[in-house]
């Protein structure tokens, strides 16, 4: 006589003398909650890290100088001034006469960068992005873009700076629009390309690519992000558990 049992408890039909049906329903059972278990242990862990103050910055950040960034120098308006007369009431009675407005400036966080900033990993590894680009050449067997979509490369620079060579599979990469949201897709292009892969040598730089098309109404800013899960990096403390680096900036 066979038994029909509900799919929602026991997903096998089987006879009364034959017991391995629910042997393996017991076992997958039992393997189910013993991931789960492993997965919020996890999580647990990784929050109570963070609550115990537990240093999760993964590196700094090294930003490009901008005209915006340098400050302006401040007319010379003391008694000993070599300004004319003229040129000391240009520069010196305004500014005196009209206190300044300048609110001052806020410190980003280091994993807030824009185009042509570098991050630089604690254990020595950096990665810059150069550029943002439209893509106007494709190759014959190239993937182009979705009607209705910009075609676009990120051209990024990864320096190894720790004293072994680093496998460029540890890192991965992503892109999205920056200032109404959207998705980005990835595109085949072998013209201009350059695919991060293999190992780089301590002390070496190499040029990379990634490209993408995003809808032309998401395409006012990209936030480019940079994510690492080699295992040297994993076992740097908590800083894995930091957030990641991104760089914003506009389609050239």
């Amino acid at each position: 006589m066979a038994i029909v049992v509900s799919a929602r408890r026991w997903p096998c039909t089987f006879h009364v003398a034959d017991r391995q049906c629910l042997k393996e329903h017991n076992l997958g059972v039992a393997m189910h909650s013993r991931t789960a278990v492993l997965a919020s242990t996890a999580v647990v862990f990784a929050g109570a890290l963070v609550a115990c103050g537990a240093d999760t910055e993964q590196g700094t950040a090294e930003r490009f100088p901008t005209a915006s960034s340098t400050p302006a120098q401040s007319p010379d308006c003391g008694p000993d001034s070599t300004l004319s007369q003229s040129e000391w009431v240009e520069q010196c009675a305004t500014a005196t006469a009209t206190p300044s407005t300048e609110q001052p400036s806020t410190k980003l966080p280091d994993t807030e960068l824009a185009v042509g900033d570098t991050f630089a990993y604690k254990d020595g590894l950096k990665v810059k992005v150069d550029n943002i680009r439209k893509i106007t050449r494709f190759g014959e067997y190239d993937s182009g873009p979705e009607a209705g979509q910009i075609p676009f490369r990120v051209t990024f620079t990864i320096t190894n700076g720790t004293s072994k060579p680093y496998d460029l599979d540890g890192l991965s990469p992503t892109a999205e629009g920056g200032t109404t949201g959207g998705q980005t897709s990835s595109l085949y292009v072998s013209i201009g390309s350059k695919e991060m892969n293999g190992r780089l040598a301590p002390g070496r730089s190499g040029n990379f690519t990634e490209e993408y098309s995003i809808a032309k109404n998401d395409a006012a800013s990209i936030v480019f992000s940079m994510s690492r899960s080699d295992e040297a990096w994993l076992q740097q403390n908590s800083a894995w558990l930091g957030e990641n680096p991104h760089w914003t900036g506009a389609i050239k």
